[in-house]
């Protein structure tokens, strides 16, 4: 009697797959362990807690600074690409400041659209105990270019047309150089699309930098007003997408804030409009904190000097002198003492073009009014936006407009034959149409609302 054999092993045709296969020593190999990181970000110990922590202490912080901050702090410094929109008021500039206290032995380059702005930020700067300094034409010295290449000081804002200037790209192109660099940060991120087109063309060409700082320095940009068209445009403006990133939208809530949008009366003279805002009555010797701190907004000049003689006339002699203009054609020292004196309280009422219209962080404005549509509903965000900033204390935002910007109510009446009668000139229709659509809608949002209810 024979024994019985084993079956043979199964085969499997060649160019097939089989179960038995699973057992082969390719398949029985554990997978290699992952290792590096994305390219351009750099492992961080730190948490984002541990960076909240940090900050607090190095920058001798008086107040708890939000988790938000906390979080793009943690990620611009593990190197990623980031777009920031918080609206005016909520601290994106302890970003900046943040990243810097992390890695004194490197800068941080934060691009600034006005002057008066960069001016604004280096003292706040220098008030947490860093080192901060403007590059702009006015400021641009033998020193400052050796301090820039040394980095010496924590925090440089520069100006869109000197960050693309040929002293500037030699800077770029230092190996060294660009390694002291942690961050690019495009402050007031939507002027590319606001300026880039005409006014202040190198807004438009600030993708360049990426051809001069490679792909390990991180670019920020950073807003408080942007709509999906401005993202996409600054997202395709600043080349985002070819390196990580991590974008947040903190949102523009601001509950201290009354807004407040009416026709405007006094059409050859607009700031009368306003005067309601002041006390009823001033004492010749009244102080000037009796008088509450005001931007008013206006589109020209010439407009400003009659808002500023108007309000200077019904006010008693001593107190003339704070209602000042706020416009481009003052002189850089000037303007740092306006917003100075603006600041102490020793100016009140300022009477202003868009010169003062971002940043300038004097936190106790009570009343920010515009006397004429702005040419966004952005524009308008940015200098509603003054008003308020400390949000301990209740500001209202005015914007007086022509009767033409506001659609009409009520049902059209009939001619003598039966035809429906305009319930506007043709001219108030193709002015309101030539308004930026999202701002139209803005200013009618209640008549809206209205007709919905009746609907």
């Amino acid at each position: 009697m024979t024994t019985p054999t084993a079956p043979p092993a199964p085969t499997t045709p060649k160019g097939c797959r089989h179960r038995h296969f699973q057992q082969t020593p390719r398949h029985r190999k554990k997978p290699a362990a992952k290792t590096g990181s994305l390219h351009g970000i750099k492992p961080v110990k730190e948490t984002a807690q541990d960076i909240k922590k940090k900050v607090t202490e190095r920058l001798k912080l008086t107040f708890v600074m939000d988790d938000w901050q906390a979080h793009m702090i943690h990620r611009i410094y593990q190197g990623y690409d980031s777009i920031l929109l918080a609206g005016t008021g909520y601290g994106k500039s302890l970003v900046f400041q943040g990243l810097a206290a992390m890695d004194k032995q490197k800068i941080v380059v934060v691009i600034c659209p006005l002057k008066a702005l960069e001016r604004d930020q280096v003292a706040e700067a220098e008030a947490k105990g860093l080192r901060a300094t403007m590059v702009n034409e006015n400021t641009v010295s033998p020193e400052v270019w050796a301090s820039l290449r040394q980095g010496k000081d924590h925090l440089y804002y520069v100006s869109p047309e000197m960050a693309l200037s040929d002293s500037f790209v030699s800077l770029w192109q230092d190996v060294s150089f660009r390694g002291r660099v942690q961050a690019v940060i495009v402050d007031e991120a939507h002027c590319i699309v606001d300026w880039g087109d005409d006014f202040r063309k190198e807004y438009s060409g600030l993708a360049k930098l990426r051809d001069y700082i490679g792909q390990e320095v991180p670019v920020v940009a950073c807003t408080a007003t942007c709509t999906t068209e401005t993202f996409n445009v600054i997202w395709t403006s600043l080349c985002f997408g070819h390196r990580p990133f991590w974008g947040a939208d903190v949102g523009c809530e601001r509950q201290n804030l009354a807004f407040i949008i009416c026709v405007l009366k006094n059409t050859k003279n607009p700031v009368l409009d306003a005067l309601n805002i002041l006390p009823d009555s001033i004492p010749k010797d009244a102080p000037s904190s009796i008088i509450p701190k005001c931007i008013f907004y206006f589109e020209s000049v010439a407009a400003c000097t009659t808002a500023m003689e108007t309000i200077r006339k019904i006010l008693p002699p001593s107190l003339r002198q704070i209602v000042q203009t706020f416009v481009a054609l003052t002189s850089e020292a000037a303007k740092a003492l306006l917003w100075d004196q603006f600041r102490t309280g020793t100016v009140c009422i300022l009477c202003a073009t868009d010169a003062a219209g971002m940043g300038c962080n004097v936190p106790d404005v009570e009343y920010v009014a515009l006397f004429s549509p702005p040419r966004s509903l952005s524009v308008l965000a940015q200098r509603w936006g003054r008003a308020g900033r400390d949000r301990t204390i209740k500001s209202t935002c005015l914007l007086f407009l022509p009767e033409w910007a506001f659609r009409p109510k009520g049902l059209p009446k009939k001619t003598r034959k039966g035809k429906d009668k305009p319930l506007e000139p043709k001219i108030s229709m193709s002015r309101r149409a030539n308004l930026e659509k999202a701002l139209e809608q803005f200013i009618n949002l209640r008549s809206d609302e209205e007709n919905r209810g009746e609907n």
